[in-house]
């Protein structure tokens, strides 16, 4: 009786909370709503944990339907990824009740509706409830950042829309074919379905799940949304866009990819997907480095960390289709072990710099600086934050990171020459990516909490009470949790991840070390311990050496008074990286210059903007195409009906002629 109540409640309570909230309108409603979200959350992770522990769970819901029943299912991978979702949920939840964010209008209500969403199709056994619930995730969320806007500017929004019911279609498409071939509705009942479908048709289908999917992870061209929706949307949506959201589409698509379709020799298609995601990893990265507005770098970085979990799965079909198996299991397990990690630090860092962005009123770094001495304690969860999505030890970022680029060395075995490069290329563009990645969160967090402050809202921010910070902890402690006590996580992922690949299981814990090549590992505890004992012992020889004399005086200054407006400039920085890659980056940049009185001095005032390729080179011509197209047809509208029968006749003719 017990377990059957934790998924009633978990379905339940969100629909209550927006009841509620749209009944009890003002401060008490929006209160309760988020309440009933963060009550919803707390038993999804109750029915994880239970899941684990006992097995499987499958319930039907009491809904009629001609499409079978709606059932709902939670398996131990699911499982892992709902227990992660949740605490995003509840965390976030609380960030939007303390912080205030979403007090526009339907703020709690949207929330609730879109967890719902995102909750049903985690746990979604039938195609149509899996449709429909993808479906309301793209809706609710395009409604939460619409109504939210802070100006009349919808265009993110829209685009937002517009990619992701592309990418709708094409899931659609994707599994309605697979239920037609498989005569099942129940996903859990679909398996190897690709042995029956032929290579051509299996091949189809995994491209319309990876174009599908990947329109709402970031994944090249369809990214051109997350950048502008990010900058204008409240962190609180972000923050779930960017995990919950994604981790439902990761889920998904290795379940339907591995397990529903399965890989059969493959190797084209799972070359061109690592080659597509190294792309996507790299270019997120290269736009982090030279972004302004603190959402747009958080967005980049969400499409970088995708790119490398795709890129990692890619590797997984490719050794799969060379019936490589252990080597495929270890790939998904780095993947999904990343997924889990990438959902606690961007979520710490999202809603991060919300707080700062609510603090200061300011989120382009140009007028930021110097919140570290104002606002110490967000200083501090934002910095583990960016420890960790820049993968430096003995955060999670760095062992799931370490994990993923351990599962690449594995080509060994396959003698193929086309593998013997694609991998090592595979490395090359995850190194690449990742070093440019680590600069950008070190630039993030630089000019955003070092420095002197270069505004007014800056220098005086709002500070912020204890119940604000109370979100932030469990992330923060997870953060460094996961990175040094991840052996239950990873033994929980080993054990759910091995049938995909037809293994009864994978050893990836030898103690208190992580290895997946048999080959040496990583033991993240004892780096931890020694990463501590080195800054205590630090620490305590310049306690046990005295206090020295401290002498303050004023900075060599070549006789200019510094202020704000003479200290580094994140433009500045990110100029050595932009000289190197302007081919890709293709800035517009104007100078002006303004003459003084004296000929000594002057005013230059610097202009650089940084172009959407992919809008201005795929999107705007498709549109202009798509225009011209439907002025031509127009035409034919011209409202006389002898026109329209003669239309009707020239139809009827050629059918007969094409179907006699």
């Amino acid at each position: 009786m017990f377990p059957a109540i934790l998924p009633t409640l978990l379905l339940t309570l969100p629909l209550l909370g927006a009841l509620i909230s749209i009944l009890l309108k003002g401060e008490k409603g929006r209160t309760y709503g988020y309440l009933c979200a963060s009550m919803s959350a707390v038993s999804g992770a109750f029915w994880a944990l239970y899941v684990l522990l006992e097995g499987t769970e499958t319930y039907v819901l009491p809904l009629p339907s001609v499409w079978g029943d709606y059932a709902i299912r939670l398996d131990p991978l699911g499982a892992l990824i709902l227990l992660i979702s949740s605490l995003t949920f509840a965390c976030v939840a609380m960030f939007s009740l303390f912080s205030r964010e979403g007090e526009e209008v339907h703020g709690s209500t949207l929330f609730n509706l879109f967890m719902l969403s995102v909750i049903t199709a985690l746990v979604a056994d039938q195609v149509l409830l899996l449709l429909v619930a993808w479906e309301s995730m793209s809706l609710t969320s395009f409604l939460a950042a619409w109504s939210s806007r802070e100006d009349e500017d919808t265009k993110a929004s829209w685009k937002y829309l517009a990619i992701t019911h592309f990418g709708a279609i094409l899931i659609i498409v994707a599994f309605v074919f697979l239920s037609v071939q498989s005569g099942e509705t129940r996903l859990s009942a679909m398996s190897g379905l690709g042995a029956s479908m032929g290579s051509m048709a299996s091949t189809a289908v995994v491209i319309c799940l990876f174009m599908g999917f990947g329109s709402k992870l970031g994944l090249l061209p369809f990214h051109i949304w997350m950048p502008d929706l990010y900058g204008r949307a409240p962190s609180s949506l972000t923050a779930l866009l960017s995990t919950a959201s994604s981790n439902v589409a990761v889920l998904v698509l290795v379940r339907a990819t591995f397990s529903y379709v399965g890989i059969a020799e493959q190797h084209v298609l799972a070359i061109s997907v690592m080659g597509l995601a190294g792309l996507t990893a790299l270019w997120g990265a290269w736009q982090a480095l030279m972004q302004r507005d603190t959402s747009r770098i958080l967005s980049f970085s969400s499409m970088e960390n995708m790119g490398l979990i795709l890129l990692t799965l890619g590797a997984g079909m490719l050794f799969q289709s060379y019936g490589a198996a252990e080597a495929a299991g270890f790939c998904i397990l780095a993947a999904m072990f990343h997924l889990i990690n990438h959902t606690v630090f961007k979520a710490l860092l999202l809603m991060g710099a919300g707080a700062a962005r609510r603090s200061t009123g300011q989120s382009d770094l140009e007028r930021m600086g110097g919140l570290a001495k104002t606002l110490p304690a967000l200083s501090l969860v934002f910095l583990i934050g960016i420890l960790s999505v820049a993968a430096l030890p003995p955060f999670n970022g760095f062992a799931s990171e370490w994990a993923m680029f351990k599962s690449l060395m594995h080509a060994e075995p396959i003698a193929d020459p086309l593998v013997q490069l694609a991998l090592p290329l595979a490395i090359a563009a995850m190194a690449l990516s990742t070093a440019i990645a680590t600069a950008a969160y070190l630039r993030l967090f630089g000019f955003m909490f070092l420095g002197r402050p270069r505004s007014n809202g800056a220098c005086q921010p709002r500070t912020m009470d204890r119940k604000d910070l109370f979100p932030f902890i469990p992330l923060t402690l997870l953060c460094l949790l996961l990175g040094v006590g991840s052996f239950p996580l990873l033994n929980e992922l080993a054990a759910a991840v091995s049938p995909l690949v037809g293994l009864s299981g994978m050893e990836v814990v030898d103690r208190y070390s992580i290895s997946l090549s048999h080959q040496g590992g990583l033991d993240p505890l004892a780096l931890g311990i020694i990463l501590a004992a080195g800054i205590i012992l630090t620490y305590l020889v310049l306690r046990l050496l005295g206090r020295r004399s401290l002498e303050r005086r004023d900075t060599w200054d070549c006789g200019t008074p510094l202020d704000r407006r003479t200290q580094y400039t994140p433009t500045g920085f990110s100029q050595p990286i932009l000289r190197v890659f302007e081919k890709v980056y293709r800035p517009r940049t104007t100078v002006h210059e303004e003459a003084r009185p004296s000929p000594y001095i002057r005013s230059v005032r610097f202009e650089q903007v940084l172009p959407d390729l992919f809008l201005e080179r795929i999107y705007k011509p498709l549109t202009a195409g798509a225009m011209f197209l439907a002025f031509q047809v127009k035409r034919m509208q011209n409202g006389s009906i002898q026109t329209y029968l003669a239309y009707i006749m020239i139809i009827l003719v050629v059918l007969l002629v094409v179907l006699r």
